[in-house]
């Protein structure tokens, strides 16, 4: 992940949340972030997009490793330019494929998550292997 400028600020503060494996966590994942982020100047244009990437990035995690008991861990580091999260899994992986996602078919019912990671986000890094995944995403302030 090319951070720059926006890596090069010193961290104001950051945040961990462990998120149980189940999707009505996801509310209260959504809860942590809005909490994390509101109070920091030049964030409060970016909350909905930062959350709703988290959002997508966790939602991946949980959907993508149905019966996983391990948590999922979000970390949020918010810096004087810059947001970075990163959400993290112990489940059994997949092979990124290295391109920006397409836009997805408009009847798909699923299938949107790294289209719209990529969408809201300026910067988005996925790593996999078989113990878990990680993805990060930078947004520039």
């Amino acid at each position: 992940m090319n951070e720059g400028n926006a890596r090069n600020g010193r961290s104001q503060k950051v945040s961990c949340y462990t998120l149980a494996p189940f999707v009505p966590a996801l509310t209260t994942l959504r809860e942590f972030m809005k909490a994390t982020l509101i109070s920091y100047p030049g964030v409060e244009p970016y909350i909905q997009d930062i959350i709703t990437a988290t959002h997508e990035a966790a939602k991946n995690a949980v959907v993508h490793n149905p019966g996983s008991s391990k948590p999922i861990d979000v970390i949020c580091e918010i810096r004087d330019r810059a947001v970075l999260v990163e959400v993290s899994d112990r489940g059994h992986g997949f092979k990124p494929t290295g391109k920006s996602p397409c836009p997805p078919d408009i009847d798909a019912l699923s299938g949107r998550g790294f289209f719209i990671m990529h969408s809201l986000m300026d910067e988005v890094q996925i790593k996999s292997n078989r113990h878990g995944s990680c993805v990060r995403m930078l947004k520039r302030l």
